[in-house]
């Protein structure tokens, strides 16, 4: 009996839970109407409620109002009230330059989900069956699927619920008819214009032919031994890119390479899977391509050395990571503002700020009383007597907060000689993409401390000083 079957499948899945609300997709065709029939007839042992929804695409003229009048009246027969929606799919494909099957099954989930929401229902209840899945399988194999995508269509996925999948086409006709149900047929699904329709029409009878069987359960038992493996791989995939993330933020992940040069080639692609799921917010996208060549770019790349990933995103390899980022090919615009202490400036377009202010002492041990307090890196004191000296050296020097400019020099605290900022950059492992976004604090072509980084050796504060500059870096939302 078919209704056992799927309701073992609810229970083995956990699908339905007592009380639950549920959308159900119905488009009028065999295995939706047989998959509202079914949740219909258990609704009251379930304490189910159910929210029928149909989405015209308004592709085939009448034909698409007929499929709305039988689930309206479908509906109606058995006391529910289906929600009806009018989508114009080819709009929708050509505006967001996707084809018709992927922007009518994205419209259909909008709506679902609407609905879910407005109904504060739990589920989403569709109906895709045996057959559907091994179709999948096939579709996603011709398109260079890995193991990820051959584990086919889930019973579960977040809220949404299938269950038929484990029912034959065949079954859930036949339950239809013999309850003297009606269902109708879309005549699109006859045409060999969308790939899903060639697999069944054409594809698998071929395949079947030539197996001289079915080769449905086959498929199945290959995705079911698939799912047992990818979800170990997943597992440990997940716990290494935890270790593996330096740094993540909005549209931003970065990676340590010793990390993933130590992982196996299967579980380092996973881990760059999902290090651009989390930058990109998508689950899809990252073909096999793109993963062979961060792969190579992480095994010989050049640091600096970057690669286009989809949706406008790029992998960058710096000197100890690669960072998975949106893409950026504009440079970052200069800046410059003048610091006449006491004052606070505001860095506009960088989210921080700098606060400088001047402390006068009248011995060394007030001074070092002071300079005690000092609890973060995002604070540093510099003898501002010797600023004072050097800017009155000449009048065109001004103490300023700005980012890099050619020939600006360096001498690092404790350091021996001067050098250029950008050798400097170079010899502690600054990725280039990275140098222009430093706020520097110099005077002149003088660089008198890299803000996150080390100070100047000629403004240290000693036991001489008697006047000090205290500079603070704050950032802000």
């Amino acid at each position: 009996m078919l209704k056992q079957q799927v309701l073992d499948t609810i229970k083995k899945n956990r699908l339905i839970n007592y009380g639950d609300g549920i959308v159900v997709g119905i488009s009028g065709g065999y295995d939706s109407v047989c998959l509202l029939h079914i949740l219909y007839s258990i609704a009251e042992e379930y304490s189910l409620k159910l929210y029928p929804v149909h989405v015209n695409h308004m592709l085939r003229g009448e034909e698409a109002m007929r499929d709305e009048s039988f689930v309206k009246d479908l509906c109606g027969k058995m006391g529910l009230e289906a929600v009806v929606e009018r989508i114009d799919i080819a709009n929708k494909a050509l505006l967001e330059k996707i084809s018709l099957e992927e922007a009518g099954r994205n419209a259909r989930y909008e709506i679902f989900n609407r609905v879910l929401e407005e109904k504060s229902a739990h589920k989403i209840a569709v109906a895709h069956s045996k057959n559907d899945q091994a179709e999948t399988l096939l579709m996603r194999l011709f398109r260079g699927t890995g193991p990820e995508g051959l584990k086919g269509i889930e019973y579960k996925r977040d809220n949404i619920i299938r269950p038929l999948l484990d029912a034959e086409r065949g079954s859930i006709e036949g339950y239809v008819d013999g309850r003297g149900l009606e269902a109708i047929t879309d005549s699109s699904n006859l045409h060999t214009d969308f790939f899903r329709n060639r697999i069944r029409l054409k594809v698998l009878p071929e395949i079947n032919a030539a197996a001289g069987a079915d080769i449905t359960d086959n498929l199945l038992r290959l995705s079911k031994i698939l799912v047992a493996d990818e979800d170990y791989l997943r597992y440990n995939s997940e716990l290494y890119y935890k270790r593996a993330v330096v740094e993540k933020r909005c549209d931003f992940v970065e990676l340590d390479l010793e990390s993933l040069s130590q992982l196996h080639r299967a579980v380092c692609s996973r881990v760059l899977r999902l290090a651009f799921s989390e930058a990109s917010q998508r689950t899809t996208g990252l073909e096999y391509i793109h993963i062979d060549k961060l792969l190579q770019l992480i095994a010989g790349g050049r640091t600096g050395s970057r690669l286009d990933l989809p949706f406008g995103y790029m992998a960058v390899k710096s000197y100890s990571t690669i960072a998975i980022q949106k893409h950026t090919d504009h440079e970052i615009e200069r800046f410059e503002f003048l610091l006449s202490p006491p004052c606070e400036i505001e860095i506009s377009g960088t989210g921080c700020k700098i606060k400088a202010e001047i402390h006068h002492f009248d011995s060394i041990e007030q001074c070092r009383k002071f300079l005690s307090k000092k609890q973060d890196s995002d604070t540093e004191f510099f003898d501002y007597d010797k600023i004072e000296n050097r800017l009155c050296a000449d009048k065109n020097f001004q103490l300023v907060v700005r980012n890099r400019r050619d020939g600006d020099i360096f001498k690092p605290l404790r350091a021996n000689g001067t050098k250029k900022l950008k050798e400097y950059f170079i010899d502690i492992k600054i990725p280039r993409e990275q140098r222009d976004s430093f706020p520097l604090i110099s005077i002149n072509k003088e660089i008198i401390w890299i803000i996150g980084n080390k100070t100047s050796d000629n403004y240290k504060v000693t036991d001489n000083t008697k006047s000090v500059l205290m500079i603070t870096y704050m950032k802000f939302e």
